[in-house]
Protein backbone atom coordinates (compact mmCIF):
# COMPACT_ATOMS: atom_id res chain seq x y z
CA UNK A 1 0.00 0.00 0.00
CA UNK A 2 3.21 2.23 1.32
CA UNK A 3 4.77 1.74 -2.21
CA UNK A 4 1.65 2.46 -4.62
CA UNK A 5 1.03 5.79 -2.36
CA UNK A 6 4.59 6.61 -2.95
CA UNK A 7 4.63 6.01 -6.91
CA UNK A 8 1.00 8.20 -7.11
CA UNK A 9 3.16 10.99 -5.55
CA UNK A 10 5.80 10.37 -7.09
CA UNK A 11 4.14 10.55 -10.52
CA UNK A 12 1.91 13.36 -9.27
CA UNK A 13 5.47 15.62 -8.01
CA UNK A 14 6.61 14.41 -11.70
CA UNK A 15 3.47 16.34 -13.33
CA UNK A 16 3.56 19.01 -11.54
CA UNK A 17 6.85 20.54 -12.10
CA UNK A 18 6.82 19.66 -16.08
CA UNK A 19 3.73 21.87 -15.80
CA UNK A 20 6.15 25.14 -14.05
CA UNK A 21 7.99 25.81 -17.08
CA UNK A 22 4.49 26.57 -19.30
CA UNK A 23 4.02 30.55 -18.99
CA UNK A 24 0.83 31.12 -21.39
CA UNK A 25 -1.19 27.66 -22.40
CA UNK A 26 -4.37 28.38 -24.15
CA UNK A 27 -6.49 26.10 -26.94
CA UNK A 28 -9.54 26.94 -28.79
CA UNK A 29 -12.23 24.21 -29.97
CA UNK A 30 -14.93 27.13 -30.72
CA UNK A 31 -15.05 25.74 -34.04
CA UNK A 32 -18.87 24.68 -35.10
CA UNK A 33 -18.69 21.85 -37.91
CA UNK A 34 -15.16 21.60 -37.42
CA UNK A 35 -15.33 24.56 -39.26
CA UNK A 36 -12.38 27.59 -38.62
CA UNK A 37 -13.92 30.48 -40.76
CA UNK A 38 -11.57 32.68 -42.61
CA UNK A 39 -12.86 35.57 -40.57
CA UNK A 40 -12.10 33.67 -37.30
CA UNK A 41 -8.58 34.83 -36.41
CA UNK A 42 -7.29 33.42 -32.92
CA UNK A 43 -6.02 36.15 -30.76
CA UNK A 44 -3.29 34.77 -27.73
CA UNK A 45 -2.00 37.91 -25.28
CA UNK A 46 0.21 36.69 -22.69
CA UNK A 47 2.88 37.80 -19.87
CA UNK A 48 6.81 37.41 -19.87
CA UNK A 49 8.09 38.23 -16.37
CA UNK A 50 11.00 37.83 -16.61
CA UNK A 51 14.33 39.46 -18.22
CA UNK A 52 15.52 37.90 -21.22
CA UNK A 53 14.78 34.64 -20.78
CA UNK A 54 14.61 31.64 -23.54
CA UNK A 55 11.36 30.45 -24.41
CA UNK A 56 9.79 28.51 -27.00
CA UNK A 57 6.41 29.42 -28.78
CA UNK A 58 4.41 26.20 -29.89
CA UNK A 59 1.26 26.78 -32.31
CA UNK A 60 -1.06 23.51 -31.60
CA UNK A 61 -3.18 22.32 -34.90
CA UNK A 62 -5.48 19.26 -33.95
CA UNK A 63 -7.46 18.02 -37.11
CA UNK A 64 -9.67 15.09 -37.81
CA UNK A 65 -7.97 12.04 -39.09
CA UNK A 66 -6.77 11.57 -42.54
CA UNK A 67 -6.70 14.98 -43.15
CA UNK A 68 -7.33 15.85 -46.70
CA UNK A 69 -5.03 18.80 -47.37
CA UNK A 70 -0.69 18.05 -46.69
CA UNK A 71 -0.46 21.45 -45.47
CA UNK A 72 -1.90 24.03 -44.39
CA UNK A 73 -1.09 28.14 -44.51
CA UNK A 74 -1.28 30.10 -41.53
CA UNK A 75 -0.29 33.89 -41.29
CA UNK A 76 0.87 34.46 -37.35
CA UNK A 77 2.03 38.15 -35.93
CA UNK A 78 3.83 38.14 -33.00
CA UNK A 79 3.63 41.70 -30.81
CA UNK A 80 6.23 42.43 -28.36
CA UNK A 81 6.15 44.54 -25.61
CA UNK A 82 6.83 47.66 -27.42
CA UNK A 83 4.31 47.10 -29.99
CA UNK A 84 6.97 45.89 -32.45
CA UNK A 85 5.28 43.52 -35.10
CA UNK A 86 6.74 40.91 -36.74
CA UNK A 87 4.66 38.74 -39.19
CA UNK A 88 5.35 35.17 -40.32
CA UNK A 89 4.00 33.12 -43.18
CA UNK A 90 4.06 29.58 -42.34
CA UNK A 91 3.07 26.53 -44.45
CA UNK A 92 2.36 24.07 -41.79
CA UNK A 93 3.09 20.40 -43.47
CA UNK A 94 0.34 18.12 -42.45
CA UNK A 95 2.08 15.26 -44.28
CA UNK A 96 5.17 14.12 -45.23
CA UNK A 97 6.13 13.59 -49.12
CA UNK A 98 4.90 10.03 -48.95
CA UNK A 99 1.78 11.15 -47.81
CA UNK A 100 2.17 9.75 -44.14
CA UNK A 101 0.38 12.02 -41.11
CA UNK A 102 2.91 13.91 -39.37
CA UNK A 103 0.41 14.26 -36.17
CA UNK A 104 -0.16 12.20 -33.13
CA UNK A 105 -3.30 10.57 -33.65
CA UNK A 106 -5.52 8.81 -31.48
CA UNK A 107 -8.57 7.94 -32.96
CA UNK A 108 -10.18 10.03 -35.15
CA UNK A 109 -8.59 13.35 -33.59
CA UNK A 110 -4.60 14.32 -34.05
CA UNK A 111 -2.54 16.50 -32.82
CA UNK A 112 0.47 18.72 -34.68
CA UNK A 113 2.72 21.13 -32.59
CA UNK A 114 4.97 23.35 -34.72
CA UNK A 115 7.60 25.76 -33.09
CA UNK A 116 7.10 29.04 -34.12
CA UNK A 117 9.91 30.32 -32.11
CA UNK A 118 12.71 28.23 -30.50
CA UNK A 119 14.95 29.10 -27.71
CA UNK A 120 14.17 32.85 -28.65
CA UNK A 121 14.56 35.84 -25.55
CA UNK A 122 12.07 37.56 -24.91
CA UNK A 123 11.91 40.38 -23.04
CA UNK A 124 9.36 41.27 -19.75
CA UNK A 125 6.31 42.79 -20.87
CA UNK A 126 2.94 41.81 -22.36
CA UNK A 127 3.32 40.08 -26.27
CA UNK A 128 0.06 39.16 -28.51
CA UNK A 129 0.24 36.60 -30.72
CA UNK A 130 -2.39 36.62 -33.85
CA UNK A 131 -3.09 33.38 -35.92
CA UNK A 132 -5.35 32.85 -38.78
CA UNK A 133 -5.28 30.44 -42.03
CA UNK A 134 -4.98 32.11 -45.55
CA UNK A 135 -6.82 28.89 -47.01
CA UNK A 136 -8.84 29.42 -50.91
CA UNK A 137 -12.28 29.48 -49.37
CA UNK A 138 -14.28 30.48 -46.51
CA UNK A 139 -13.48 27.99 -43.91
CA UNK A 140 -10.81 25.36 -43.28
CA UNK A 141 -12.53 22.28 -42.87
CA UNK A 142 -11.69 19.57 -40.11
CA UNK A 143 -10.18 21.37 -37.52
CA UNK A 144 -11.09 20.68 -34.03
CA UNK A 145 -8.78 22.96 -32.40
CA UNK A 146 -5.78 25.38 -32.64
CA UNK A 147 -3.54 27.00 -29.66
CA UNK A 148 -0.29 28.50 -28.48
CA UNK A 149 1.83 27.47 -25.83
CA UNK A 150 4.93 29.56 -24.45
CA UNK A 151 7.45 27.57 -22.54
CA UNK A 152 10.37 28.69 -20.45
CA UNK A 153 13.69 26.86 -21.58
CA UNK A 154 15.55 25.73 -19.07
Amino acid sequence: MKKTTLLFLGFFFLLISCNKKAVFDQFDTDFESNRWLEKDIKTYDFTIDGDSKLYNITFAFSHVYDYQFSSVPLNIKIVDPSGKEEPMTIDLQIKDTSGKQLADCSGDVCDLFFKIKEKTKLQKGNYKAIISHSFNGPYLPNVIGVGLKVEEVK
